[in-house]
């Protein structure tokens, strides 16, 4: 743990993402080592959580690293995204309108709206379980080839909940499955598997899929949405 303390002190505003990134891989893999041979619950926890931190923290340096334009920040920002959702409700991290930018960019592929960002934040924290789409950003060329999109569902209240999802695409846009069920219960999420694609008379352009979730009773959940690119 100190050698974790000592590679972790380094303030991120004197030091490049270069040399955080070598500190902060090392030091997560100090928090492994010493994680394999810790046997007790607490201790294996608070390991953890530190570890899942370091993940984000990670992939938001791999961001500041890639190159403009490239397929290597696009998959970092895909990365960063759904880990800062995996991990909200665990204590490790708080979507916020910073998080929001760092994994659109400054051309954001979704319109900013900041009174959005902070209602979906108190409601889906208000809510029992809930759900969203990885990734969030979908490009789909017309009679191609399908594209994986994870349906992926949490549990907040740590009740354990089965949750129920649809996925309603625009015209032209073939989601199989389109609907299914998750069973999750407290750090536990659950994850369902969907081929998107494009038919040959999809309309070109920016179309949103919107996922539905509601639990066994009924009960309507926060809907997410996955913006779709067709080309």
């Amino acid at each position: 743990m100190r050698r974790y303390h000592d590679l972790t002190r380094l303030d991120p505003g004197a030091h490049g993402p270069g040399v955080l990134t070598t500190n902060y891989g090392q030091a997560r893999a100090a928090l492994q080592e010493v994680a394999g041979r810790t046997k007790e619950p607490a201790p294996r926890t608070l390991l953890d959580r530190l570890t899942r931190n370091l993940d984000i923290a990670l992939a938001d340096m791999r961001i500041g690293l890639a190159p403009a334009g490239s397929a290597e920040l696009d998959a970092a920002r895909r990365e960063y995204r759904a880990l800062v959702h995996r991990d909200r409700f665990n204590g490790i991290c708080l979507p916020n309108m910073l998080a929001w930018g760092r994994w659109n960019g400054p051309d954001g592929q979704s319109p900013y709206d900041d009174a959005r960002i902070r209602q979906d934040v108190v409601d889906t924290y208000a809510s029992p379980a809930a759900g969203f789409g990885d990734p969030g950003f979908l490009v789909l060329e017309r009679a191609g080839d399908p594209v994986p999109l994870d349906l992926e569902a949490q549990d907040v209240d740590f009740a354990g909940h089965t949750v129920h999802w649809t996925a309603t695409a625009p015209d032209g846009v073939v989601l199989e499955p389109s609907s299914g069920t998750l069973k999750v219960r407290g750090t536990r999420g659950a994850t369902a598997r969907v081929a998107g694609r494009a038919t040959a008379d999809a309309a070109a352009g920016s179309h949103p899929v919107t996922l539905e979730f509601r639990l066994a009773d009924g009960t309507r959940l926060v809907p997410s949405r996955v913006e779709t690119d067709i080309r």
